[in-house]
C-alpha cells in the first residue's frame, strides 16, 4: 500500500542510492538542467508573445481596420471615414481613430522630442485600459478647441520623471499650447507604436485642420475597433468589405479605381506577433530537439547504471519486491534527479530571459511580457515529471524479466546481465541523438550561413565615420518654406564649420530605417499613361545638397543638387539606378521631366545615383526619387555628419551648434550609420548564437552517449577481442572492428537526421537569406562534423581494446 511513510522511505532510499553514484547524479542533473532550462526559457517566450491574451480589458477582440491600396499596405482613413465606420458597423462595439506623430515638449528641462499617440476620447475606454494614476480621456475631450490634456505612457513616466506620482496635474507646452497631464498608463505593449504620450484627436493641429476634418480623400489616421462578444473576424471582415463597396459607389471621386482602395481587418494580436512567429517556432522546435537529446542521453546513462545494479535488483526480487515496487523505486530516483535538474534549469532559464527579450524586442511589441511566471514554472514541473517517468521506464523494461534477475544471482556479476538487447536499445538511443544533433546542426548551419550572407550585403552607403541625429524643429515657428530654408541653411553652415567634420547634410529619413517612405506616383514626359495601368511610382526622399557625398552614395550620372536649384522653374530630382532601369531601360534619363500631379508641375531629372537599401538589409532595394529638401516645411529631419574625430567631442559640438541656431530644437536618436546597420544584424546574430549553442550541446551529448555505448560494447566483447588477437589480429584490425560499430551508428543517425531535416526545412525557409533550406554544402559539412566527432568518441574505448592482454583475459575466462 502506498502511504506517506512509504513515500518518505522511497525518497530516502532514492537519495542514498544517488549518493553512491555522484558522477552519474551530477551528469544527469546538469544534462536535464540544460534541456529543461532551454525548453522553459523558450516556452516563456512563446507563452508571453503568442499564447497569453492581450493585457487589455477586451483581451483578444481588438482589431486593426486598414485601407490597403495598389501602392501601400495601408493608406489610412480620413476623419469622415472613421466617423462613418463608427456609426455604421454592427459587428463591432466601437471604432476609434488613431495616429502617431512627433511633437516637441517644453517646460521640464531640455526640450523633448516625443512620439505622441493621437486618439479618439473613447480609445482607452474601448480597450478597457485602467490608468495607473489619474484618468484617461473623457467624452468631449477629442473635440477641436477642448482644453488640451495628455496621458503619459508608463515608460516615459519612469524614464523622464522617475515614477513621480505628483506628475498628474503638471503642465507642458506643446504645439504652442499648455497641456495638462491627467493620467499615467500602466505598462502596455508598444502597439501600434511606442508612444511617449497620448493626446485627444482634436488637439492635433494637423488632424483638426478644416481640410482633414471635412474631406474624404485626405487620409492620415488609422482605425481600431473591438469585436462584439461572439462575433468572428470573418463576419466583421465581410461587413467592412460591404461598407467599403458602398462608399465607392457613393463617393466615386474619392475612391479612384486605379488605386484599388478597400477595407480590411487584421487581428491586433496577430499584427503584433506575425514577424516573431517564425523565429519563435524555430527556437521552440530547437529547444524541443535539445530536450529529446538530453532525455536520450539520460536514458542511456540510466540503462548503463541499471545494468551495473542488476544483482541489487535481483536480490530485491528474491526478497519479495514486485514489478510495481521496482518501477516505483526507479521512478523516485528519476524524480529526484528530474526535479533537481528542473530547479537548476529554471534558474538557468531565468538568467537567460534578458537575452530572449533582446531577440523579441526587435520582432514584437510584446517582448516585455516575457518572464518566468506561474505558467512557465508549471511547464517546467510537468516536464520534470514526464522525464522522470520516461527515464525510469527505459531501464526498467530491460531488467523486468525474472530470469535475468536469477542469472545475476547465480553468476554474481553484472556483466553477463547485459545482452544484445541492452546494446541494441542503447544503440537506438544514440542513433536518435545523432539524428537530433544532425537536425539541430543543419538548422544552426543554415541560419549561420544566412547571417554570413546578410553581413556581406552592400547597403549602398558608406557606414564608416557617419554620425546622424534627429532634429525636431518647432513646426509652429517654422511654418513656411522660407523659415524652414533659413534655419536649415543656418544650421548646415554652422555645423559645416566644425573641426573634424568633413561634410554635413540633411534628409527627411535615413537609410536602413525599417519603414516604408512616402510613395510618389508620376508620369514621364512624352509617355502617355495607359488607361487602367498603374503609374510609375517610387519612394520620395527629401535631401539637402551634399547628402550623397556625406552618406557615401555614388553619383553614377549627372550632378548633385545645389542651393541654386531652389529657384528653378522645373525643380530637379535625382533617381535611383533601379528606377531608371525599370522605366527608362537603356536610355539616359538626364533632362527628362516627370510630373507627380498629371502635368500640373514638372520635375527635371539631373542625375542618377546608386541604389540604397532604405528599409532593411534583407529587404529588396526600393525605387527612389530624391528631391531638394530646402524650402519644404518639415518638423523632423535627420542631420548627417561625416566625421574625422571622436564621437563625444563631435556630438558636444553638434549640440552646441543646434543651441546656437535654435535652443528649442531637441536632438534625439543619436547614432552612427554603423550602429544602425549593426542593429539590423543584432537579432539574427543573437538567434544564431542561441541555436548554435543548443546544437553544440546536442553534439556534446551525442559524443558522450556514443563513447558510452562503444565503451560498453568493448567491455562485452573483450573475450572476442582476446581470441582475435590470440589468433593473430593486429592492432589496426582491432581498431577498425571497434570504430566500425561507432561509425555505423552515426551513419544510420545521419541518414535518419537528414530525412527529418528535409521535412523540417520549412521551419527555416522564411528566416534564410540567399541560402536554400536544402543547401547541400551545409548538409555535407554537418555530416562530416558528426563523423569526426564520432571518430573522436570511439577513439578512447578503442585504445582500451588495444591494451587487452589476450593470454591473461583467456586464462581469467577459463
Amino acid at each position: 500500500m502506498f502511504t506517506l511513510e512509504s513515500l518518505r522511505y522511497d525518497l530516502r532510499y532514492a537519495a542514498r542510492a544517488l549518493r553512491t553514484a555522484p558522477g552519474y547524479t551530477f551528469a544527469v542533473i546538469i544534462t536535464l538542467a540544460i534541456g529543461i532550462g532551454a525548453s522553459t526559457a523558450i516556452f516563456s517566450m512563446v507563452n508571453g508573445v503568442l499564447l497569453r491574451r492581450l493585457p487589455v480589458g477586451v483581451g483578444n477582440r481588438l482589431v486593426h481596420i486598414t485601407q490597403p491600396s495598389a501602392q501601400s499596405e495601408d493608406d489610412g482613413f480620413s476623419v469622415l471615414e472613421v466617423k462613418d465606420l463608427n456609426e455604421q458597423v454592427r459587428t463591432m462595439s466601437a471604432v476609434a481613430e488613431y495616429h502617431s506623430m512627433f511633437f516637441q515638449l517644453y517646460g521640464h528641462g531640455d526640450p523633448l522630442r516625443v512620439q505622441t499617440g493621437v486618439v479618439s476620447d473613447r480609445f482607452f475606454t474601448m480597450l478597457g485600459v485602467k490608468p495607473l494614476l489619474g484618468r484617461t480621456f473623457v467624452p468631449g475631450e477629442d473635440a477641436v478647441g477642448a482644453p488640451p490634456v495628455v496621458v503619459l505612457s508608463y515608460k516615459f513616466w519612469m524614464d523622464q520623471f522617475f515614477g513621480d506620482p505628483s506628475i498628474v496635474g503638471a503642465t507642458f507646452t506643446m504645439n504652442d499650447k499648455i497641456h495638462r497631464v491627467v493620467g499615467v498608463l500602466p505598462p502596455l505593449p508598444s502597439y501600434p507604436n511606442e508612444n511617449d504620450i497620448w493626446m485627444p484627436a482634436g488637439a492635433c493641429p494637423f488632424r483638426s485642420s478644416p481640410m482633414m476634418m471635412n474631406t474624404r480623400d485626405h487620409r492620415m489616421v488609422g482605425a481600431f475597433a473591438v469585436l462584439k462578444p461572439g462575433m468572428t473576424l470573418e463576419r466583421a471582415q465581410a461587413e467592412v468589405a460591404a461598407l467599403s463597396a458602398r462608399f465607392h459607389g457613393a463617393y466615386p471621386a474619392d475612391y479612384p479605381a486605379q488605386q484599388r482602395l478597400h477595407f480590411a481587418l487584421i487581428d491586433a494580436r496577430d499584427e503584433m506577433t506575425n514577424r516573431a512567429k517564425p523565429i519563435l517556432y524555430l527556437l521552440f522546435a530547437t529547444a524541443g530537439f535539445l530536450l529529446l537529446a538530453a532525455m536520450a542521453n539520460v536514458a542511456n546513462l540510466s540503462l548503463a547504471r541499471q545494468l551495473r545494479r542488476a544483482r541489487e535488483m535481483a536480490l530485491r526480487v528474491a526478497l519479495g519486491a514486485d514489478q510495481a515496487r521496482l518501477y516505483r523505486q526507479l521512478s523516485f530516483e528519476s524524480l529526484v534527479l528530474a526535479l533537481a535538474g528542473g530547479g537548476l534549469g529554471v534558474a538557468l532559464a531565468t538568467s537567460g530571459i534578458g537575452m530572449l527579450r533582446s531577440i523579441a524586442t526587435r520582432l514584437t511589441p510584446r517582448a516585455d511580457e516575457i518572464h518566468i511566471d506561474a505558467t512557465a514554472l508549471a511547464f517546467a514541473l510537468a516536464l520534470s515529471l514526464v522525464i522522470a517517468l520516461a527515464v525510469a521506464a527505459v531501464p526498467f523494461l530491460r531488467v523486468l524479466r525474472q530470469n535475468r534477475f536469477a542469472a545475476a544471482l547465480r553468476q554474481g556479476n553484472t556483466a553477463s546481465v547485459g545482452s544484445r538487447g541492452d546494446l541494441r536499445m542503447r544503440n537506438m538511443l544514440v542513433v536518435g541523438q545523432v539524428a537530433i544533433a544532425f537536425v539541430m546542426l543543419v538548422g544552426a548551419g543554415l541560419i549561420g550561413r544566412s547571417l554570413f550572407e546578410l553581413e556581406r550585403v552592400d547597403a549602398g552607403i558608406d557606414v564608416h565615420n557617419v554620425l546622424t541625429a534627429q532634429l525636431s524643429f518647432n513646426f509652429s515657428r517654422y511654418n513656411t518654406g522660407a523659415k524652414v530654408s533659413a534655419v536649415d541653411e543656418a544650421l548646415l553652415r554652422r555645423v559645416d564649420g566644425l573641426p573634424s567634420v568633413s561634410s554635413v547634410a540633411m534628409a527627411s529619413t535615413l537609410p536602413l530605417n525599417g519603414a516604408q517612405q512616402t510613395q510618389l506616383s508620376f508620369e514621364i514626359e512624352g509617355i502617355a499613361p495607359s488607361s487602367g495601368v498603374q503609374l510609375p511610382h517610387a519612394e520620395a526622399i527629401a535631401i539637402s545638397p551634399g547628402y550623397f557625398r556625406t552618406v557615401g552614395i555614388p553619383l553614377l550620372r549627372g550632378r548633385d543638387f545645389t542651393l541654386a536649384d531652389r529657384d528653378t522653374l522645373a525643380p530637379p530630382v535625382l533617381l535611383g539606378a533601379r528606377l531608371v532601369q525599370t522605366y527608362w531601360g537603356g536610355h539616359d534619363p538626364i533632362g527628362t521631366r516627370i510630373s507627380p500631379d498629371s502635368g500640373k508641375h514638372w520635375l527635371t531629372v539631373i542625375g542618377v545615383v546608386g541604389d540604397v537599401r532604405q528599409r532593411r538589409l534583407d529587404a529588396d532595394i526600393t525605387d527612389e526619387i530624391y528631391a531638394p529638401m530646402l524650402g519644404s516645411p518639415t518638423g523632423n529631419v535627420r542631420i548627417f555628419l561625416r566625421t574625422l574625430g571622436p564621437r563625444p567631442a563631435i556630438l558636444a559640438a553638434l549640440r552646441a551648434a543646434v543651441r546656437d541656431v535654435d535652443a528649442q530644437t531637441p536632438i534625439s536618436n543619436v547614432q552612427t550609420l554603423e550602429e544602425i546597420r549593426g542593429a539590423q544584424l543584432a537579432e539574427p546574430r543573437l538567434t544564431t548564437t542561441l541555436i548554435a549553442a543548443f546544437a553544440a550541446f546536442a553534439l556534446l551529448l551525442t559524443a558522450t552517449g556514443l563513447a558510452g555505448v562503444i565503451g560498453y560494447s568493448v567491455t562485452q566483447r573483450l573475450p572476442e577481442i582476446a581470441v582475435r588477437m590470440a589468433l593473430g589480429a593486429d592492432a589496426p584490425r582491432v581498431l577498425r572492428l571497434v570504430m566500425r560499430q561507432g561509425l555505423a551508428i552515426v551513419v544510420i543517425g545521419v541518414v535518419v537526421g537528414c530525412g527529418v531535416a528535409l521535412l523540417a526545412s520549412r521551419l527555416v525557409t522564411n528566416l534564410l537569406f540567399h541560402v536554400q533550406p536544402t543547401d547541400a554544402a551545409t548538409y555535407s559539412l554537418v555530416a562530416g562534423v558528426l563523423l569526426l566527432a564520432a571518430s573522436a568518441s570511439c577513439w578512447l574505448p578503442s585504445r582500451r581494446a588495444l591494451r587487452v592482454d589476450p593470454a591473461q583475459l583467456l586464462r581469467a575466462g577459463g
